[in-house]
């Protein structure tokens, strides 16, 4: 049995490249157990195939809950086969306006989160089999202006990837990351602002557009990815059974550019 077709636990998931993951790996037979912090579209989620989903809702910055959510996931099918770590957020702040609470944030959803629950679960994850993959960035090794901060913690993630690896390998268990490029998601529908700049409602459609354009060019396939085009080599990584320690690209070419 491939891991996708067992008991995989995601979070982020009711959106974007984590609500991708999740219809990717139903699809396949498998159960989802789905952490995210939305009640009610976890909720709906859950609803949409009320035998084969979990739903806990989580934040995930509150990192005092991970030992309670593995508990939880573990007990939620009795056993689990796979995690996907898809939550994470993005603080835009220039240099000269980064805060503290911003880079905290960012450090506890982005990179904290993901290593606990990942050593947490480590312990109840099929062996040998168990995989794990973390959703990283493309900026993780590719500079952009506003994100000095969430690039550090994609940064950071890669390198947890492979010490967890290289750890976890013994036990049969495999962890990968995925690094996507520009993907259509509501990350890249949040307007980036200088400091005490406001915008109006229909200069910040203006603002976003004008992001999503400038970002769309730099890409040498011209256009952004899609979720389940993401899912899809998530999938692919944690299926692969000869492989731990990767850092998977998927980003249209904007690493080239």
């Amino acid at each position: 049995m491939m891991v996708s077709q067992g008991n995989v636990v995601v979070t982020g998931a009711t959106r974007g490249i984590g609500r991708a993951t999740v219809d990717a790996i139903l699809e396949r037979g498998g159960k989802v157990v789905a952490i995210a912090r939305n009640e009610r579209l976890l909720a709906a989620l859950q609803a949409s195939a009320p035998n084969r989903i979990r739903a806990l809702t989580a934040d995930l910055e509150d990192l005092d809950r991970i030992s309670e959510l593995a508990r939880l996931a573990n007990d939620a099918f009795g056993s689990v086969d796979g995690l996907v770590n898809c939550a994470g957020i993005a603080r835009y702040e220039p240099v000269g306006a980064i805060g503290l609470d911003a880079i905290e944030a960012q450090l506890r959803v982005n990179l904290a989160a993901p290593l606990l629950l990942s050593q947490a679960l480590a312990v109840h994850l099929r062996a040998p089999g168990g995989s794990i993959v973390n959703v990283s960035s493309t900026l993780s090794e590719r500079a952009a202006p506003q994100t000095v901060v969430y690039a550090a913690t994609k940064a950071a993630l890669n390198a947890v990837t492979k010490g967890l690896a290289l750890e976890l390998a013994p036990a049969g268990v495999r962890v990968n990351a995925v690094l996507p490029g520009g993907v259509e998601t509501d990350m890249l529908r949040t307007p980036r602002l200088l400091p005490g700049e406001t915008l109006g409602p229909g200069e910040i459609e203006a603002r976003v557009a004008s992001q999503l354009a400038d970002l769309t060019a730099l890409h040498p396939l011209g256009r952004l990815g899609t979720p389940e085009e993401v899912a899809a080599v998530i999938i692919s990584v944690l299926d692969q059974t000869w492989q731990t320690g990767s850092l998977v690209t998927i980003d249209g070419g904007l690493s080239l550019a």
